[in-house]
């Protein structure tokens, strides 16, 4: 996949408002094979512009969305939780990690503790890197001197170290883990050499 850049002409701007009080606005365009989109998240917060991979289907431009709905796909290190009233929807969660550029890659908003799901409200937790894979366990030094941003604490008392790959785990709605949410959300905020935000 690869980007290129280009002019939109404004005829091409596409609004739609979405249930809360937040929204989408997608601007297309495609020059050869090569096509992006442009996601602007509107928030209480403020504007972020974000770039989002695009593709073609049926004569059409479909927007591909990067996050990933009913899973948990972050990882364990850089750990920042955030709950309402602070975090009220998902595009909150998504503000709060750009407005962390250096150490916010990956963001869940999902019900992540009792408490959440007892309130009724959802949390937002900020990470620096994804779920490893099944195959794949790292053990942190968390005593050297140059780690920095990574939460020795919070990850010794969560029991972390090693951090062990396993399937992207499911988010659900009950303390059982039983009833599955559709409704939480994950996925990446990446910083671009090039100053943009992939999201």
């Amino acid at each position: 996949m690869f980007f290129t850049k280009f002019v939109i002409p404004s005829a091409l701007i596409v609004t739609g408002a979405l249930a809360g009080p937040w929204r989408f606005a997608t601007t297309m365009a495609t020059k050869g094979s090569a096509r992006t989109s442009r996601l602007r998240v509107v928030a209480a917060s403020g504007v972020s512009d974000c770039l989002v991979p695009a593709t073609h289907s049926n004569g059409r431009a479909d927007t591909l969305r990067t996050d990933t709905k009913g899973f948990d796909v972050t990882g364990v290190v850089t750990e920042v939780d955030l709950t309402f009233p602070q975090i009220q929807n998902e595009c909150d969660c998504i503000q709060a990690c750009l407005d962390r550029p250096t150490t916010c890659a990956t963001y869940v908003y999902k019900f992540s503790t009792p408490e959440s799901i007892q309130m009724g409200h959802r949390t937002c937790t900020l990470y620096s890197q994804f779920n490893l894979p099944a195959n794949v366990t790292v053990q942190y030094d968390l005593d050297n001197g140059n780690n920095k941003n990574i939460n020795a604490q919070e990850i010794m008392a969560n029991n972390n170290n090693p951090q062990a790959g396993a399937p992207v785990p499911q988010a659900f709605k009950d303390v059982n883990g039983t009833v599955p949410d559709d409704d939480a959300v994950s996925g990446p905020v990446w910083q671009l050499a090039n100053g943009k935000v992939q999201c």
